[in-house]
């Protein structure tokens, strides 16, 4: 259930959206005068929900029989009915689980210029403050499949999903001297991209790595998904399918610390200052956090080792292209 009507015309299109594509058509995120973003809501996404939770099966032994992928059934009907799921629950996976997403302010009924009326989740906007946001959108996960969705067991995968258990599904860096966007990546190309590509044209691309950034960011970067690997360890609720992790920094730190790089070296300042310790003091605003959780399912005690896959995997590139750009002692 929606908790505002808005009308269309006191909202503007979200310029930061790289990812969110349906049915082969970008979806449109707004903002409003907020701040907030409005993201497109589909109701009912789970045929297969049940209001009465799988628990797992005894046999006539009192045998525990944990229950196949095929036969897990989703936590809500959709993404509002998660979130909404999350907001009153006190359970200890869900309350550390929210520190890991966006905020959640409500949901509105949007009404666009022809009369239709459209649901719409709100969400903290998690590029706001910055000057020149970069940002990634990495779908996690070698495999989509959820019930009642079969046709995803037959879906052509990316090499990088099948591989690596992650795919970029959208990217867009600003170079942090000119102020201009230097690369964007949208879902459509993201598509078609090799192994390779995914790890150079997007995560080193992403990292900065030909400005001589990469190794700061990685870290900030790794600090952030190192605590959302925590949190997939320790829980036992969930299994989640179609879920990106979403990172953002400000390049135009990069800029900031690139200047006082320079007036430092000018200056003859001493100790010499390299551009990672100034970064590292200025501590570039690097935001990592979990998005779109339309399809969450029961995971009945078990590990959600398909998530678990594709993070560690991507947590691994980044500490060892972070590793070598480390010189020896």
């Amino acid at each position: 259930m929606v908790d505002k009507i808005v009308s269309m015309s006191v909202l503007i299109p979200y310029e930061h959206q790289v990812g969110g594509w349906h049915k082969g058509a970008q979806s449109c995120v707004l903002k409003d005068q907020r701040g907030l973003i409005l993201k497109p809501l589909k109701l009912n996404a789970n045929p297969t929900y049940n209001q009465k939770p799988l628990v797992s099966k005894s046999t006539e032994r009192n045998e525990i029989v944990k229950p196949c992928d095929e036969e897990l059934i989703p936590v809500c009907r959709d993404e509002l009915g998660f979130y909404e799921h999350l907001k009153t629950s006190t359970s200890p996976d869900d309350t550390s689980l929210k520190s890991l997403m966006p905020t959640y302010h409500g949901s509105h009924q949007v009404v666009m210029e022809d009369g239709q009326e459209f649901p719409h989740l709100v969400l903290e906007d998690l590029t706001a403050g910055l000057q020149l946001p970069c940002v990634a959108d990495i779908k996690i996960g070698h495999s989509f499949y959820y019930p009642g969705k079969e046709h995803y067991l037959q879906k052509t995968k990316s090499a990088a999903q099948r591989e690596l258990g992650f795919c970029l599904t959208g990217l867009r860096v600003f170079h942090p001297g000119t102020g201009h966007i230097s690369t964007e990546l949208r879902p459509d190309t993201c598509k078609k991209l090799s192994i390779s590509q995914v790890l150079e044209a997007g995560l080193e691309t992403f990292c900065q790595q030909d400005l001589g950034y990469g190794s700061d960011l990685r870290q900030a970067l790794v600090t952030q998904l190192l605590c959302i690997h925590e949190w997939f360890l320790k829980q036992r609720s969930y299994k989640i399918r179609c879920s990106s992790i979403l990172m953002v920094y400000d390049a135009s730190q990069l800029a900031t610390g690139q200047q006082i790089l320079q007036s430092s070296e000018a200056a003859s300042v001493t100790p010499q200052l390299n551009s990672e310790a100034v970064l590292c003091e200025l501590d570039p605003k690097v935001t990592v956090k979990m998005i779109d959780f339309a399809h969450v399912l029961y995971s009945c005690g078990e590990r959600d080792e398909n998530y678990i896959f594709g993070l560690e995997n991507l947590i691994k590139f980044l500490t060892k292209q972070m590793n070598r750009e480390t010189p020896n002692d």
